[in-house]
């Protein structure tokens, strides 16, 4: 199997986060947070992440995670046929109204122009922050 120069960054990202649009593919088992504004709002985030990451679309990435390399993200793009990704087990950890952490099983499908499908599945914690009105991926923990 080729491996791709930008495979491990998309890993790294959805590891560092990717998500998919919130429809059949995505299953919110959202523990409920104390305010449900910030439920909301982190399950606004997830869709937009997810939105953008299936749409490959970097740029639309960069928005929800300003900390990412655009750059690096849209050659990995550029490699990639379609990225299917799911997110599911979500657990408010902590949260108060600026911050938030998230645990959450991601799960993605990369098919590549050139070779196999490859698929993987781990459990990612994300630091969110409010910014302007509405939440942005941080950080991620794990």
């Amino acid at each position: 199997m080729r491996s791709l120069p930008g495979a491990w960054l998309v890993t790294a990202a959805l590891v560092c986060v990717f998500a998919p649009a919130i429809n059949a593919s995505m299953r919110l088992g959202l523990q409920r947070a104390e305010n449900p504004q910030v439920e909301v709002g982190i399950r606004d985030l997830l869709r937009q992440y997810s939105t953008a990451l299936e749409k490959l679309d970097p740029d639309a990435v960069k928005k929800v995670q300003p900390s990412i390399e655009a750059e690096n993200l849209k050659k990995a793009f550029k490699e990639m046929r379609a990225l299917n990704v799911t997110i599911e087990d979500i657990r408010v950890l902590a949260t108060d109204e600026t911050t938030a952490r998230v645990s959450c099983k991601v799960t993605q499908t990369l098919t590549p122009k050139a070779g196999s499908k490859q698929a993987t599945s781990v459990t990612r914690v994300m630091r969110l922050r409010r910014q302007a009105g509405s939440w942005i991926i941080e950080s991620f923990e794990r």
